[in-house]
């Protein structure tokens, strides 16, 4: 049986929200998914990698938008690995722009974060811009959805 997640990470990999904001934060997140079966917070000590599970299609350069291929984003996620997600900083195969893993263009997206809010089951596919916008002001930051799908 497949499982579908709504995940909310900061923009900034390594921002986490006090607790107290923490737990409102989460509290708001599921009144707005009122069917969901299990909402939770996950904090970690590092930086992890959030994905979109079987949603993945492809990456692409913010800048000039052509695909990146995928052996050459592995190695650059191999690098940033051997130093626990703390460096993420990269220049692009395509147009040597300067950006970040956490700033690709993931087709769904994806990003880096040492915390989340994750929505097991919900009804729907993505929190409502102004729900978002709520819960952005709430946390003190601005948030990337994340459809997952395994």
């Amino acid at each position: 049986m497949s499982e579908h997640f709504i995940i909310l990470i900061p923009t900034i990999p390594n921002f986490v929200p006090a607790r107290e904001i923490l737990e409102k934060g989460k509290d708001l997140f599921a009144q707005f998914l009122p069917g969901a079966e299990e909402i939770k917070t996950v904090v970690t000590d590092e930086i992890t990698f959030v994905d979109q599970g079987e949603n993945f299609e492809r990456i692409c350069c913010p800048g000039c938008g052509l695909g990146i291929e995928t052996a050459w984003w592995q190695a650059a996620m191999d690098k940033a690995y051997e130093e626990k997600f703390r460096n993420l900083n990269l220049v692009t195969p395509c147009c040597g722009l300067a950006t970040s893993l956490n700033d690709l263009d993931y087709r769904w997206p994806a990003g880096f974060a040492r915390w989340r809010l994750s929505a097991r089951g919900p009804e729907q596919k993505e929190i409502p811009s102004e729900q978002l916008q709520q819960l952005e002001q709430l946390l003190g930051t601005k948030l990337r959805q994340i459809w997952v799908h395994y």
